[in-house]
């Protein structure tokens, strides 16, 4: 099955249900067996700063962060765009572990062979 991808570029403090909903989405395409791959770009990069999302909570879903830790344990892949690291100032050493720090080929390539892509 060809996999989906995810785009997010919202700061996860700024739009926590919105990212909170594209996690769940993941999540459940997971669960059914489709791989999911999540790019973070432009202030969505800063989902990956070490603890930057603490005790983040949407009402209607899980914690930020253990919805993350499950996307991760259940095989999704999720890839940084290296220009928005550089353009907010993050470096990759304050992160947590990422699939790869990409650039728009990346996105490109994997857009080209999804099932679907979504922008958030």
């Amino acid at each position: 099955m060809k996999p989906f991808v995810y785009v997010i570029t919202n700061d996860p403090k700024e739009r926590c249900d919105l990212v909170s909903s594209v996690f769940a989405q993941a999540l459940t395409a997971l669960a059914f067996g489709y791989g999911c791959e999540i790019f973070l770009l432009d202030k969505g990069c800063k989902l990956i700063v070490a603890g930057y999302l603490g005790d983040l909570k949407s009402e209607a879903f899980d914690p930020l962060s253990v919805l993350l830790d499950t996307f991760r344990e259940m095989g999704g892949r999720l890839y940084v765009c290296s220009p928005s690291l550089a353009a907010l100032a993050i470096k990759k050493e304050d992160c947590v572990d990422v699939d790869g720090y990409v650039n728009a080929s990346k996105l490109f390539e994997s857009s080209r062979n999804a099932a679907a892509v979504f922008t958030f």
